[in-house]
């Protein structure tokens, strides 16, 4: 009778719930990282800490990342990939003006922002990417080129239609671009110390404002502003 006992709990261990949560446990995994590494940073996350989180051993962890910067480089592309699939899948309306496209852009790349916690791996590179470099090649490369390429596209776009002045040029979408990198270390590092707290929705509107006003060519008088 013990030995059909112990048969019968290792046939249990291999049905259909033990296969799900073993499917489950790369996204349980990911999921335990990103709260740890937004909490306290990436240097003071041990593999150890997340396995915990997960409710699962420290052993099992290597059998889905090899290492810490692997689990990281996983956290920004999950996080990331439905950014990232959006971008280089939509598709503009010709009919649209330039002004629009990119206040629609703006508008969506900030929100997407905001929910998907890009906001707390942006933080992170902001602070650690000094020590780990690899952080900072990691997000720019998996997360802020997309939107580079998509930045860039809709200016030459404008530029064509004789809706953008000026040229297309690295610093001048990373100008663009910049508002975010400071709401990140706002809600992180800064809001819990201020005594003049901040809307984060009219800080959006202006930052997208502004973002317009410097691109877009528009007759003196006419309101740049967005509804």
């Amino acid at each position: 009778m013990q030995v059909e006992a112990v048969v019968d709990v290792g046939q249990e261990k291999q049905g259909p719930r033990w296969k799900r949560r073993k499917d489950a446990r790369p996204q349980e995994l990911i999921n335990a990282a990103l709260n740890l590494f937004g909490e306290f940073g990436y240097s003071q996350t041990r593999l150890d800490d997340v396995a915990a989180k997960a409710g699962i051993s420290k052993g099992t962890v290597y059998l889905y990342f090899s290492s810490k910067q692997d689990l990281f480089e996983a956290v920004i592309r999950e996080r990331a990939a439905p950014w990232i699939e959006v971008i280089r899948n939509r598709k503009d309306d010709v009919t649209q003006s330039t002004e629009v496209v990119l206040r629609e852009f703006l508008h969506w790349g900030w929100q997407q922002f905001l929910e998907s916690k890009l906001y707390l791996i942006a933080r992170i590179v902001l602070a650690e990417s000094n020590n780990f470099p690899h952080l900072a090649e990691t997000y720019l490369r998996e997360v802020m080129g997309p939107v580079h390429e998509q930045l860039t596209a809709l200016l030459t776009r404008g530029i064509e239609r004789g809706e953008v002045q000026g040229e297309v040029s690295r610093e001048r979408i990373k100008v663009l671009l910049a508002p975010m990198s400071w709401l990140a270390l706002w809600r992180q590092a800064l809001q819990n110390h201020s005594v003049s707290p901040i809307d984060e929705q009219a800080y959006i509107r202006e930052a997208i404002d502004m973002a317009v006003r410097s691109v877009i060519i528009h007759n003196p008088g006419t309101p740049l502003r967005s509804a």
